[in-house]
């Protein structure tokens, strides 16, 4: 396999790597550029090969991007650029791979090793082997989705999914709480509202108005080291929100069916993890009444990112790569 070109795009940051082609994927010459830096996309790309006085022509091109795929035309979230697919497929005379970079994460983890996996509770994070699903929960500037499908024969899908947007359902007092004063600001409340970053800040402001507090919220960052400096307000809304997390991903395993077990990922969630391993995170994963048992065997670890997009464009590239190889064979 011929080393190829591996990019992501979070907005604000462009990163370039070559995947070297070996039988594993090995990230090499990686780079960050600020996309405000380069007119274009394309520009950048041009920088970057430039840099290593690397042929475009042909090259294979994996892209991870923070923008909704599907068409010929990909905005992204917080950046002036656009992606042209048709316009690289020229550009490179390679058709590019283009995925959401939420799909890039959970790519990324189907060959993850267990043993760099954080566990969150008692139960052990299984293996991605064959057979298995897994559910991917990620938050930031929103709140991400994905199954991971490991199907037999090393087939390896990924489901991206909006589950983020679904409606969010109070559990306790101070949750009915949270809903009705946001239902008032918001009209319709997701989890979303409340889970990614500006949703820590919602849950923060709510608490503060209960208490009386007129007061704009912190940042997010901000919110999570005063609760690990013990700042009661801080601590309330930091629990609240693992409860919501932990809601949230069980309801996320109830319908995607993957009971093999969660991955959680993104800086915030790292930022909090030695509070959600002593806080309600399992409590509220498991209540969900009749389903409760088949919950208490779904193990929920968390995955460093460590170039999760670029690893996981690398892992969507060759998997094409490798499916077209297969189509090749099957039709000589």
């Amino acid at each position: 396999m011929s080393a190829s070109l591996i990019c992501a795009i979070d907005g604000e940051n462009v990163d370039f790597a070559l995947d070297s082609g070996a039988a594993y994927t090995r990230l090499e010459s990686v780079r960050r550029f600020k996309t405000g830096d380069f007119p274009t996309f394309t520009d950048a790309l041009q920088g970057y090969t430039r840099e290593l006085q690397l042929s475009t022509a042909g090259l294979p091109l994996g892209l991870a991007v923070a923008g909704v795929t599907g068409g010929d035309v990909v905005t992204l979230a917080n950046c002036r650029w656009y992606i042209s697919v048709s316009g690289l497929k020229s550009f490179l005379a390679n058709p590019p791979v283009l995925i959401n970079d939420f799909s890039a994460i959970a790519w990324s983890l189907a060959g993850v090793d267990v043993g760099r996996l954080k566990r969150i509770g008692m139960l052990p994070p299984k293996a991605t082997s064959p057979g298995r699903r897994f559910v991917v929960v990620g938050t930031g500037s929103g709140l991400g989705m994905a199954t991971l499908i490991m199907g037999e024969g090393g087939i390896i899908h990924v489901v991206p999914g909006e589950g983020g947007h679904t409606s969010f359902a109070p559990q306790n007092a101070f949750e009915d709480e949270m809903l009705a004063r946001l239902r008032t600001r918001l009209g319709h409340v997701s989890f979303e509202r409340l889970l990614a970053a500006s949703g820590l800040q919602n849950i923060y402001g709510v608490a503060a108005e209960a208490r009386g507090r007129k007061e704009p919220p912190p940042t997010a960052e901000a919110i999570v080291a005063s609760a690990l400096r013990g700042d009661v307000l801080a601590t309330q809304a930091v629990e609240a929100f693992i409860s919501v997390l932990g809601s949230f991903a069980g309801n996320m395993v109830l319908c995607t069916g993957g009971f093999d077990g969660v991955f959680l990922v993104s800086p915030l969630i790292e930022a909090m993890l030695p509070l959600i391993e002593r806080n309600g995170f399992r409590a509220a994963f498991l209540n969900k009444g009749r389903m409760k048992k088949a919950l208490e065997t779904v193990p929920v670890s968390f995955s460093p990112d460590n170039n999760a997009r670029l690893y996981g464009a690398a892992a969507a590239l060759r998997a094409r790569q490798v499916a077209a190889e297969r189509e090749v064979r099957s039709a000589a």
